[in-house]
């Protein structure tokens, strides 16, 4: 479980949201951290594999793992 403490603002803005599409601010909220989660985890892996490729091409061969997360990712799409 995770607190998150809003400013006022944002909160009567995600409690005007929320009452407008008759969610939770719950549910919007796990909806925004799944997104960001997804966005930034989904960079990072791109990056990673990035930086791999770049210092296999020094050492001659890709290494076999991305072959492995290639397929995950395809799940993910």
């Amino acid at each position: 479980m995770l607190g998150v403490r809003l400013d006022t603002e944002l909160e009567e803005r995600l409690a005007a949201v929320a009452r407008t599409q008759g969610r939770s601010k719950s549910d919007i909220a796990r909806e925004a951290v799944r997104r960001y989660v997804d966005l930034h985890d989904e960079a990072y892996r791109r990056e990673a594999r990035r930086q791999s490729l770049r210092a296999s091409k020094r050492e001659g061969e890709p290494h076999p793992i991305w072959d492995a997360i290639d397929t995950d990712d395809a799940a993910w799409n």
